[in-house]
């Protein structure tokens, strides 16, 4: 089975003008939080919402949303690929995660990332730094899901006995991480962490991925298809006459997303990064889903996370309810590993 995701930057007003006119951008959170709802019924696993800051997203504390959703749904799982690091303290994490496991009453999952180096440049925080405060934002964190009391001594943070409040339910909610090379996949399967990866075409991915669940198994930690997910941007058709400019549109989404972001973190110079052929999955619902298995089974992946570059939030809807009623069977009925 390949569980299927939504990841969700909650994109800002697309107009410039509408972008700082109160009123459009609180009709912006409105639909986009009923939109969220309406996804449950559809048959996705859960929604994993990003940590940005500067940018063309309302997302500088995803917290927020999966504190807002929860009340207002009962099986998505709700997550945060990633709370990034370098921007808070790590107790902060642990304290904020505590929370919101009783809130969703155990459907969290639990991501952090060390941060994209164009943010962590706009309030000078080193990329050497990030790393370092996120490897021991790790380290406490998994402390304190084991037990309330952590005791931790690093570079940036030392803490003697303190006392994480509230625990976390039992059984904890999963710890996911971001990686794209041997090294930080091999880091987290040697942490019991689960990893998600993506840009990069599929057969430089299968070491990376071969890596984490060789590590984990070397480690005694879990291992198999459920340990691992695929992040890829999709854009779906209902005919197949319309596949191409499906992948034209899918292109132009992804390009699009990639300059309003720069422009905002005023990188207007920044180098043009190429699209990886495999990163852009298009087409019919048929063809979408025989290639995200075909991806999944390359790498042993059992989850599926799906990204949507469509600023339109009608057009946004119509691609979800299509996925959810065509590819979402699909996907849950193949079988990986």
């Amino acid at each position: 089975m390949i569980k299927p995701w939504l990841f969700e930057f909650f994109r800002a007003v697309h107009d410039p003008v509408g972008r700082d006119d109160p009123a459009t951008v609180h009709e912006q959170f409105r639909r986009y939080l009923d939109l969220w709802i309406d996804d449950e019924a559809l048959g996705f696993e859960g929604i994993f919402f990003s940590e940005h800051h500067f940018g063309p997203g309302y997302s500088p504390s995803p917290n927020l949303v999966i504190a807002h959703l929860a009340a207002r749904t009962t099986a998505l799982r709700l997550g945060v690929l990633g709370s990034v690091s370098a921007y808070a303290t790590p107790w902060r994490v642990a304290e904020e995660f505590a929370m919101l496991d009783h809130l969703t009453q155990g459907r969290l999952e639990m991501g952090v990332v060390s941060g994209i180096p164009p943010e962590l440049a706009v309030v000078g925080i080193p990329r050497e730094k990030a790393a370092e405060v996120h490897a021991e934002t790790l380290d406490v964190l998994l402390a304190a899901i084991a037990k309330p009391a952590v005791s931790h001594q690093g570079k940036h943070y030392s803490l003697d006995d303190v006392r994480i409040t509230p625990a976390f339910l039992r059984p904890s909610p999963p710890v996911w991480t971001a990686s794209t090379s041997e090294a930080s996949a091999r880091r987290a399967g040697s942490l019991g962490l689960k990893m998600c990866g993506g840009f990069a075409d599929v057969d430089k991915l299968v070491p990376v991925y071969q890596a984490y669940q060789d590590a984990a198994r070397e480690a005694g930690m879990p291992t198999g298809p459920d340990q691992v997910g695929i992040r890829r941007a999709v854009m779906i058709v209902e005919d197949e006459a319309d596949r191409d400019r499906a992948g034209e549109l899918g292109r132009e989404g992804i390009e699009t997303h990639m300059r309003v972001s720069l422009d905002s973190l005023k990188i207007p110079d920044a180098p043009h990064m190429p699209l990886s052929p495999d990163e852009l999955i298009y087409g019919t619902p048929a063809q979408v889903a025989e290639e995200i298995i075909r991806q999944c089974r390359a790498l042993g992946a059992g989850n599926f996370v799906a990204n949507f570059n469509i600023f339109d939030l009608t057009e946004l809807r119509k691609a979800h309810e299509l996925f959810g009623r065509e590819v979402t069977p699909r996907l849950r009925a193949a079988q990986i590993g």
